[in-house]
């Protein structure tokens, strides 16, 4: 679905479809997962915080301006959803010693991914989960993170080159 599909159904959702959310969420529910699981790997957190990113988005859909990228939106909010929880979580000092990695149980994919990640700083992993899987653009990407697009550029590249060396 292109940017002109998705938007179709934000103006049905904000002229009072409630079923048009339904769509949205579909499509856009990857790239948000993968925003968040970037940062955080515990799936009943990841749950969580997918379901205050959607609160907040539809809180906010009134300032989401048609015709630019919804998938960079709300993986921009994901993002910042993600980050102030774990701001929170740090000011509070719990610790949680059972930190667990989410895997699709039989998914090589996952498992490769989580290898990749493991490798990688905070930035890297972000870097290379909205490059590689969601296909973003380093533009979209450098516009998500709020960092200049050769920074982007620079870390893709180290991290591309940390993965390779291990593998």
């Amino acid at each position: 679905m292109n940017h002109r599909e998705l938007d179709d159904y934000i103006i049905e959702y904000l002229n009072g479809d409630s079923t048009a959310f339904d769509v949205i969420y579909e499509k856009t529910k990857k790239s948000v997962f993968l925003s968040i699981y970037s940062l955080v790997r515990d799936a009943n957190q990841i749950e969580d915080l997918m379901q205050d990113t959607y609160m907040k988005a539809i809180n906010y859909l009134d300032h989401y301006r048609i015709g630019t990228n919804f998938n960079a939106w709300i993986s921009r909010i994901a993002r910042n959803t993600t980050l102030n929880y774990l701001k929170k979580k740090n000011r509070e000092d719990i610790v949680d010693p059972q930190e667990g990695t989410f895997l699709i149980e039989g998914s090589n994919e996952s498992h490769l991914l989580d290898f990749a990640l493991d490798l990688l700083s905070g930035i890297e992993k972000e870097i290379v989960i909205y490059r590689i899987v969601l296909n973003y653009t380093f533009k979209e990407i450098s516009e998500i993170l709020d960092i200049p697009l050769g920074t982007v550029f620079w870390n893709y590249q180290k991290a591309i080159s940390k993965i390779k060396k291990e593998i």
